[in-house]
């Protein structure tokens, strides 16, 4: 089997498993799992809703080799700063889907981002951000891009926040958290955004997660080949996943396991 997604439904995190030609889900939150990681092998590409493995199974340092991203509907999207369009055959359904741009709070850190209108709540826990905040409703995802990246500029915060950073601030002060969202906006309307500003709408977004029953700090597992892991899936806060072996709490980047194939032991 391979690990070919990682994704939040329903409010509740599960892998996409290929098992030999069939796509499965693997429910995680209050589950015993128990898998040996083995090789990264490129997951393919989706095209028009539909998932085509990747031809070679090449064995990648990433989650998609560079023959399989062409081929996917949205790899080059996601890589989108707003200066020029770099997926042309989706711009015309870019341009007339409308976005918010928000600011989410992971404890003490703040970053920027955009999501489809209808996705916002949704994108806001599969990252794990403690709160979130809509600010701005665009129409036109070059546009919102750019207006994403000149934010960053503008009040210094960042657009991308790893998994070894959401770790550290696994148990964030929420008052620290929700002070810099609103000092963010106050800077954002005193800099020349107010004619693009709504709200802020707040969302506090920790009940999702879980976290109640992580009684101690879990350590920071290294995904590698060979890897065992083994415990039952207590909490999931974004894309970390934390298990408990006995008394033992332990933290794996979920998205570092994309890709992974998974042996039994």
């Amino acid at each position: 089997m391979q690990i070919i997604k990682y994704k939040w439904q329903d409010w509740s995190p599960h892998f996409v498993v290929r098992d030999g030609g069939e796509l499965k889900k693997m429910d995680l939150l209050g589950k015993d799992i128990n898998f040996r990681i083995g090789k990264n092998i490129c997951t393919g590409f989706m095209r028009d809703g539909k998932h085509f493995p990747c031809k070679n199974r090449r064995e990648v340092v990433d989650s998609i080799c560079n023959e399989c991203k062409p081929e996917d509907d949205y790899f080059f999207c996601i890589r989108c700063d707003g200066s020029e369009c770099i997926n042309r055959k989706k711009r015309d359904e870019c341009q007339e889907n409308y976005y918010y741009i928000y600011l989410a709070a992971f404890g003490h850190m703040l970053k920027v981002g955009i999501s489809h209108e209808f996705r916002l709540l949704g994108r806001l826990v599969e990252q794990g951000a403690d709160f979130g905040a809509k600010i701005a409703r665009v129409q036109d995802g070059k546009l919102v891009r750019a207006m994403e990246q000149q934010i960053k500029k503008e009040i210094n915060v960042v657009d991308r926040i790893t998994g070894e950073q959401k770790f550290s601030t696994l148990f964030g002060n929420p008052n620290i958290a929700v002070a810099n969202i609103f000092r963010a906006v106050s800077l954002l309307k005193t800099n020349g955004f107010s004619q693009h500003l709504i709200g802020p709408e707040v969302y506090d977004l920790r009940e999702y997660y879980n976290l109640q029953n992580v009684l101690l700090q879990p350590q920071e597992t290294a995904v590698h080949e060979g890897l065992d892991i083994d415990g039952r899936v207590v909490s999931a806060k974004g894309n970390l996943i934390i298990l408990q072996k006995e008394k033992m709490f332990f933290s794996v980047n979920a998205h570092r396991l994309v890709g992974r194939e998974i042996l039994a032991t």
